[in-house]
């Protein structure tokens, strides 16, 4: 008989929070006393759950999950302190356990915003920003029909208005906490969605209790509201204890702003909704305070804008990267072929307006297939980056360099009459050259009528010339002491020595 592979660990916790909701279903009346004392099984094991996963979680990762665990004892000791109060027949309200589930707010939203911030969401002002939209919608819709009626209800005292209010405002920080998880960047690995779903699961409850108790004024909630409570608290101890939760605070890359179809549409919906209900009570004929609704929806119009901005200035970002990539060549950062090009035709074009005139200069390194294959293609690229930069800085801004393709570069030199110390500076980079290796130059002056192909083949030729006579040397195709704008034909010319035998 074969072995049996042990299930994992987070398929195991599952099977038992399954088995506990399924016990649920069969209880009593949640008003009865047997039903009070079951109801605390699953907040035990959800507590119990959650304090053996903590700890498993790497310690760099685990302060906000520690928070969650003082969340979780927090709604222990609020569920044990109802359940108590409802065993000795206490019908008073608010009671202690109010207290406690309140406070339980305070742990639960800093662990979220802590999971929330290892996963990048802080600095991402897109994710931000639509977040507010569906948290402002919310917090529109709750004050105007949940908080200011709660807040104004003269049946009920002081402490009970307080309390009965402080719920909904918690629920908003709920929804808000949501909507940063979802829209922000980060791993949507297992742990996530249980967090997602448990938080949406007892904001939903808080939502429909609330309806409830304005229509039929109950004290006890029905066995449906108490399967999402518990979700809830059932959530975090799966996230916890699931393999994905160090993962869950991976980064991802925010990309370009996550507007999918799907999250448009959440947001226009959300935007619009405040609006919308303005609308509807006004063809029906509905009381309610209008200033709040209109506050509200001038607000999400600000938000919207701000989000529309936000994105004008991502794309224009992304616009300038783009351009710069066109031009750069992504290994060395040098210019590429199609920036020299146009740079040579800008070079021409203003020479030939300012009389004057300049060099061009191609680069081969010596030998770079041997040194590639001897020493890797990673030593040839560092080769290329290294050659780039002592190039650059021995140019000092006196030149342009281009990669011109594989080991070969191009520079422009201007001069005003005398090409020789535009010669000389071209010369010099060959004494740069990184890692013990060499370079041949060749060189070639505009003549000042020539078409900028016309003056590339001549160093072309000029580089050929080098690269054949012995390499590591500089050969010019022209008189290093030509004038400017001087229109008859060059003939080659060698120019510096070699520094070094090959």
């Amino acid at each position: 008989m074969q072995d049996r592979t042990p299930a994992p660990a987070w398929l195991r916790a599952v099977a038992v929070v399954a088995a506990v909701a399924a016990l649920l279903s069969t209880l009593p009346d949640p008003a009865s006393r047997t039903g009070a004392v079951a109801y605390l099984v699953p907040v035990a094991l959800a507590f119990a759950l959650t304090a053996l996963a903590v700890p498993r979680v790497p310690r760099p990762r685990r302060g906000p999950w520690c928070w969650l665990l003082a969340g979780q004892l927090l709604y222990l000791v609020g569920e044990s302190t109802l359940a108590g109060l409802q065993l000795r027949g206490s019908e008073a309200w608010p009671t202690p356990a109010d207290a406690v589930y309140l406070l339980a707010y305070v742990p639960v939203t800093v662990g979220l915003l802590g999971l929330n911030r290892q996963r990048g969401g802080a600095s991402h002002r897109g994710s931000l920003l639509d977040a507010g939209v569906v948290t402002l919608s919310a917090a529109t819709l709750f004050g105007v029909f949940v908080v200011l009626p709660l807040a104004t209800d003269s049946t009920q005292g002081a402490l009970a208005r307080v309390t009965s209010a402080a719920y909904p405002i918690a629920d908003v920080v709920l929804v808000h906490l949501l909507a940063r998880m979802v829209t922000g960047p980060g791993a949507r690995t297992r742990a996530f969605w249980f967090l997602a779903g448990g938080t949406a699961a007892t904001v939903v409850a808080d939502v429909a209790w609330t309806v409830v108790q304005h229509r039929t004024g109950g004290d006890v909630a029905p066995r449906s509201l108490n399967v999402l409570w518990l979700s809830f608290y059932l959530s975090i101890a799966l996230a916890a204890f699931s393999a994905s939760a160090p993962a869950l605070a991976e980064k991802k890359p925010a990309g370009t702003g996550g507007l999918t179809p799907l999250r448009l549409v959440v947001l226009a919906l959300a935007a619009a909704l405040p609006s919308g209900v303005l609308v509807l009570l006004a063809l029906t004929g509905g009381t309610t305070p209008v200033a709040w609704l209109a506050t509200g929806s001038v607000l999400l119009i600000a938000l919207v804008v701000a989000r529309i901005w936000d994105l004008l200035q991502q794309v224009r970002s992304q616009a300038v990267q783009l351009a710069a990539l066109a031009r750069t060549d992504p290994l060395t950062g040098a210019a590429n072929r199609r920036t020299w090009d146009h740079e040579l035709s800008r070079a021409c074009a203003t020479a030939r307006a300012q009389g004057t005139s300049f060099l061009v200069a191609l680069l081969d390194l010596d030998r770079f297939k041997a040194f590639n294959d001897s020493r890797g293609h990673q030593a040839g690229d560092e080769l290329l980056k290294a050659a780039t930069a002592a190039w650059t800085e021995a140019l000092a801004g006196d030149g342009f360099l281009a990669r011109w393709g594989g080991e070969e570069f191009a520079v422009l030199l201007p001069f005003t009459t005398d090409p020789a110390p535009a010669l000389a500076r071209a010369d010099a980079l060959r004494a740069v050259v990184p890692h013990g290796q060499t370079c041949s130059i060749g060189t070639a002056g505009w003549d000042g009528v020539e078409e900028p192909a016309t003056v590339l083949r001549r160093a072309d030729a000029a580089l050929y010339s080098a690269k054949t006579g012995g390499r590591d040397r500089l050969v010019h195709d022209g008189p290093a002491t030509a004038a400017a704008g001087a229109t008859g034909p060059s003939t080659p010319a060698t120019g510096a020595t070699a520094r070094r035998t090959t």
